[in-house]
């Protein structure tokens, strides 16, 4: 199956209504030990962020193609939130094959791209989903030294029940009243252009009382597309620190939801993202 199946019709479940179980992430997403080789061996959903055109022209076998906008809102003011009923998302899920067990590998563009692979890990790691990983088209390729492995087909899963981590993510309301008040540690991470920024900024805003900081997201992943540990450095250069509450935001959540999936990935526990973006908040 290479063709992602989110145009099939769900029947069922819709009518059993539960809130999802919501859980505070509390530790880093994964451990800086292991590696896309090392999971590579674990035969792990590979899904395909980039667009239909690029994985039709080429991608792995055995990968499917996503978008973030399949799990997104088709409001035009606030695109980057998600999809309320989180079951349904799920439920597309595990008709790839994923479940918050399987380990995943999004591909997608790096720093040529615009942070889709990210935002795609960002919210399978909100759906509860453990094992994420982003990683360069061209590098997995590359890392698969062995061209005759063989690639398993992918299998439906049972539905699931997502355990929402909700502090990966943060509301209109409560991402004002943050940067309303003098909170210490508090800070807003503008992880656009630094074009954008001079543009305009939470800063020139009389409300906003919390330090506002430009760091471009392309600066917290490596060459590879995994999260890059030495943009630590520049956190701590600019007094953020692993326990700082960080409230991370850019246009319409893709480029800050990959930021917030990177800072998890290196152990900053408060790193939330603002998904409705300036989109939302003009």
């Amino acid at each position: 199956m290479k063709k992602f199946l989110f145009l099939l019709t769900i029947v069922g479940l819709t009518a059993c209504q539960v809130k999802p179980t919501k859980v505070i992430v509390e530790e880093p997403l994964m451990g800086e030990n292991v590696t896309a080789e090392r999971l590579m061996t674990q035969n792990p959903v590979i899904l395909d962020a980039r667009s239909a055109f690029e994985f039709n022209l080429a991608h792995v076998p055995g990968s499917v193609n996503v978008r973030w906008e399949d799990f997104s809102q088709q409001n035009p003011r606030a695109r980057g939130l998600l999809q309320p009923d989180l079951f349904a998302l799920a439920r597309r899920l595990s008709l790839v094959g994923v479940d918050p067990e399987t380990p995943i590998v999004v591909l997608g563009k790096g720093a040529q791209g615009t942070g889709e692979e990210g935002r795609i890990a960002w919210t399978l790691k909100v759906l509860g989903v453990k094992n994420v990983y982003t990683l360069l088209h061209t590098s997995y390729r590359e890392m698969n030294t062995n061209p005759n492995r063989e690639v398993p087909a992918v299998k439906n899963k049972p539905y699931w029940k997502p355990e929402v981590a909700e502090g990966l993510t943060v509301d209109l309301k409560t991402f004002k009243f943050d940067i309303s008040q003098d909170l210490k540690p508090v800070v807003v991470l503008d992880v656009r252009s630094s074009q954008e920024f001079a543009l305009r900024n939470l800063s020139m805003e009389k409300s906003v009382k919390a330090p506002v900081i430009n760091i471009e997201w392309r600066e917290f992943f490596g060459a590879k597309g995994l999260p890059e540990k030495k943009i630590e450095r520049l956190l701590y250069e600019k007094n953020i620190a692993k326990d700082s509450r960080i409230l991370v935001l850019s246009n319409h959540g893709v480029r800050s939801g990959a930021v917030v999936y990177a800072l998890n990935y290196l152990g900053y526990k408060k790193a939330t993202n603002y998904a409705g973006g300036y989109e939302q908040w003009k």
